[in-house]
């Protein structure tokens, strides 16, 4: 790691912005590393730039003094985010995410003090260049970041985030009002989209765990967003009555609210992954394309992971939109009695409160 001057210690309540404009569990990945710059500079003033679709994932962290977004994907331009960063007059900027686009605006920021990572695209930009260890979970990589600041990750920064308020609790209550279910009532959950094709369990597999599970007396949820409908759709007509499809229906952030109403979890390797982990939701993951040695496994123990050993993965560290060889076993030979005994491992574990 490059030397470089140091938040810690140095009397400063410096102004720093956090650049993590990658996919939406990767934003929930680096709440950890909100927390742990905000434990080394409590006075400090934190800003988050986060695309406008995972906004709301960190509207409500307590750890953000501000978020500002860069809709890279929507056609805004990059003079736009430029202006955005530049105009609060920050004193630091710490990348964890590695694309060579993140690198130009902070090159182009005028933020005089830089951290990132030895191994992002224009690494030269960053004044500190800090190692990223490939055999951690993303939480902890990006926790080294810390270091770059003058300060080490701590046992207490490894908590991610993902709130709500009472409106989108709201929401979901109205959402089960609505199919004339109670309190009283237990929910399992299903999320079978992925934006990558070759993350997603096939959607007979996941009708096959739900009918299972609402042969235990569970209630069955689909959750995703507008462009899971189709799927979810499918899932919920092979289940049958005991299910029912909320994809789409409530925003993003109630996704978070979702969570804390469930008993357990069945999800591909995407989003809500991560927000049933800040949650604490009991979680059976499915995992293809990737594998957990990439670092972004379930990063909490009520959790369980399925998934098929065959020497050609993982084939990507994202997933595909298609399989490289053509089979496609990695999804396609999942047992779905497998992943139902992973159900029923985690149905004893207890939330915690809160």
């Amino acid at each position: 790691m490059t030397a470089g001057p140091a938040v810690v210690g140095d009397g400063a309540a410096p102004r720093v912005l956090v650049i993590q404009t990658a996919f939406l569990g990767d934003v929930v990945l680096t709440t950890p590393l909100f927390r742990g710059l905000k434990r080394l500079a409590p006075g400090g003033y934190l800003t988050a730039l986060v695309t406008p679709e995972a906004a709301p994932l960190v509207e409500e962290d307590p750890h953000l003094d501000a978020v500002l977004t860069y809709g890279k994907k929507g056609g805004e331009r990059f003079g736009s985010a430029l202006g955005k960063i530049r105009a609060p007059g920050f004193d630091w900027i710490v990348a964890p995410h590695r694309s060579h686009r993140t690198s130009l605006l902070a090159l182009l920021s005028g933020v005089p003090r830089r951290v990132g990572f030895a191994d992002a695209g224009f690494s030269w930009v960053y004044g500190t260049r800090v190692h990223r260890p490939l055999a951690l979970h993303e939480v902890d990589r990006n926790l080294e970041l810390l270091r770059g600041v003058g300060g080490q990750p701590e046992p207490s920064d490894r908590v991610l985030y993902a709130g709500y308020t009472p409106r989108e609790a709201e929401m979901v209550d109205a959402a089960l009002r609505r199919r004339g279910i109670g309190q009283g009532e237990v929910l399992a959950g299903l999320c079978p989209g992925s934006i990558w094709a070759t993350k997603r369990w096939p959607p007979e597999g996941f009708a096959e765990v739900g009918r299972r599970l609402a042969g235990r007396g569970y209630r069955v949820v689909l959750l995703g967003g507008p462009g899971d409908r189709e799927v979810a759709a499918q899932v919920e007509q092979g289940i049958g009555r005991a299910a029912f499809s909320a994809a789409g229906e409530t925003p993003l952030k109630a996704l978070a609210a979702w969570m804390d109403r469930l008993k357990i979890l069945v999800t591909n390797d995407s989003a809500p992954l991560h927000v049933a982990a800040a949650r604490g939701t009991p979680t059976v993951a499915l995992f293809g394309a990737t594998t957990r040695s990439l670092g972004f496994g379930p990063f909490h123990e009520a959790s369980r992971v399925v998934e098929v050993d065959l020497a050609c993965r993982p084939c990507g560290l994202h997933g595909g939109d298609r399989c490289p060889e053509g089979h496609f076993r990695c999804m396609r030979d999942l047992d779905p009695g497998k992943v139902f005994q992973a159900c029923l491992e985690l149905e004893s574990v207890r939330r915690p409160p809160g």
